[in-house]
């Protein structure tokens, strides 16, 4: 009797003991998925622009992400909602990593890839969704292709009236300044005895090329030059770029752009500005030099350095000529060059204009295809 209560007694402990469970914690919402839109690789024909057009849901998110296989920039990479919403832009980019978008109504969105060179490039592009609920993770992104019909009015050169016309005209949207380093290097000028060397030595440096286009502009307008031998002239240079970083406060457009610090400074306050804050060093080895752009002599001289500003020749090929006359020792020459380019970006304009226009007309009509969703 006393072994079955005891029994009795354990099988109750043991009960009351495994009802007593912990509260289970509330579980952790599980990240959202992306949904793959495209996984692509494009070629770009020299500067004809790839455009993709794809469909997204009310409430997606957006994620984009591109790259140039050889690391090579593309002029402009563009993704916009039709019909003409830009939602992002990068000019001179070679990878856009998880650029994330708001979808905020259904619609069809252009990714679009401009190149500015003739040589054709080869991207990979990935897009990508997370659909807001569980009901828009089935939306179709593809897009159909629908016919818009327009009207066009042709004049029976009858009679005409004043009417304010729609006109679209290009305007300048932003100015930027660029500062590119041309060439940042020691030249070594054998003595006039080394019999396995010459005396003498050439630099050629090419200028970035002008480029004009609908929407963008790059154009070269001034570039300036320094060159030393020695000790004291690299310290004259190190000292001329001290003393533009000193002048900051100092009016011009070097100082605004925020240009006079860093190892260009002084070149870049000689080239912007034409203020030099180089000085030419007391001693030092001297070598003969000149400066030459389509066979023209620009600079000429025997000395331990030179520097200058130059405008006029703003494209093509420089040269710099160096030559030796010591006999026993040879030269180590520094010889560095920026260019200063400007870089305007252009937006149509639309503007309403009074017009004779024709009372009496005749009219065809055209038909366009535009991208429409799908679902």
């Amino acid at each position: 009797m006393r072994f079955l209560l005891l029994t009795f007694v354990f099988s109750a402990l043991a009960n009351g003991l495994g009802a007593q469970k912990p509260a289970s914690k509330p579980a952790t919402p599980a990240t959202p998925i992306p949904l793959e839109v495209c996984d692509l690789s494009i070629t770009l024909n020299g500067r004809e622009p790839q455009e993709l057009f794809y469909a997204f849901a009310a409430g997606d998110k957006l994620i984009f992400n591109f790259n140039e296989i050889n690391g090579a920039t593309l002029s402009e990479v563009e993704i916009s909602e039709l019909p003409g919403n830009l939602k992002f832009k990068e000019q001179n980019t070679a990878q856009v990593k998880d650029k994330r978008l708001e979808v905020v109504q259904k619609g069809v969105y252009r990714f679009r890839f401009s190149s500015d060179v003739k040589k054709d490039r080869t991207i990979k592009v990935k897009i990508q969704r997370i659909p807001v609920s569980d009901k828009t993770k089935s939306f179709v992104t593809a897009v159909r292709w629908v016919e818009r019909f327009d009207t066009i009015y042709q004049s029976n050169d009858t009679k005409f009236e004043k009417q304010m016309v729609k006109q679209t005209r290009r305007v300048l949207a932003r100015t930027d300044t660029a500062l590119v380093s041309l060439v940042d290097k020691t030249e070594r000028i054998h003595s006039r005895t080394n019999v396995n060397n010459n005396a003498s030595s050439k630099v050629q440096v090419t200028l970035p090329a002008n480029n004009y286009e609908k929407d963008r502009s790059y154009e070269v307008i001034a570039w300036s030059y320094w060159i030393g031998t020695g000790t004291e002239a690299g310290k004259q240079y190190s000292e001329a770029n001290r003393v533009a970083g000193l002048a900051k406060s100092a009016v011009g457009t070097a100082s605004k752009l925020g240009y006079l610090g860093g190892p260009y400074g002084a070149l870049a306050s000689l080239a912007l500005d034409g203020v030099s804050f180089f000085i030419t060093p007391k001693s030092g080895d001297n070598v003969k030099y000149k400066i030459v752009v389509k066979d023209k002599i620009l600079d000429q001289g025997d000395g331990i350095s030179a520097f200058a500003r130059q405008n006029i020749y703003t494209q093509g090929s420089v040269t710099f000529e160096f030559s030796n006359d010591n006999y026993i020792d040879a030269l180590d020459v520094n010889v560095k060059m920026i260019a200063i380019a400007l870089v305007k970006t252009y937006r149509q304009e639309e503007y309403l204009e009074e017009k004779m226009v024709p009372v009496a007309r005749k009219f065809e009509v055209k038909v366009n295809k535009v991208p429409v969703a799908a679902q």
